[in-house]
């Protein structure tokens, strides 16, 4: 085989691994897109725990408190002690940390897909330069 050929040969043999490549990528966003959409569907709450004390000094009220927003007082909101009613807001927490950390990764996957966007249209564009010779 010469060195002409060898070369056209992996360059088909490159193009060919592309597509499913390309479809796993794609297969992984919307995966991750499904998921997050679901999470938001339940609920998402971006919140951090707080405990009020009793006389004892025992944690006993559980109150939700929300980032500060310029110009408006906190806003906390009320659980209570009772036990279902705090499972679900410790639910809506880890909906909203995984529906963030998801969020990242799709952004990474989308990162992948731009540049390998680029890559390919770079690939094209010299394969499709006609009066480009190199001697």
């Amino acid at each position: 085989m010469n060195q002409k050929n060898k070369h056209i040969t992996e360059l088909m043999e490159l193009a060919s691994q592309a597509k499913p490549l390309i479809e796993a990528l794609a297969s992984e966003m919307t995966v991750i897109a499904t998921r997050m959409a679901a999470l938001e569907a339940l609920g998402l709450i971006y919140a951090s725990e707080y405990w009020r004390k009793d006389s004892d000094g025992q944690p006993k009220y559980f109150y939700l408190l929300y980032p500060l927003r310029q110009g408006e007082p906190r806003r906390r909101d009320y659980i209570g002690c009772d036990p279902t009613r705090i499972e679900a807001a410790r639910q809506g927490l880890a909906r909203a940390k995984e529906y963030d950390a998801l969020a990242v990764e799709l952004g990474y996957l989308e990162g992948r897909a731009r540049s390998g966007l680029f890559g390919m249209k770079d690939a094209l564009r010299h394969l499709s330069n006609k009066n480009y010779r190199q001697y």
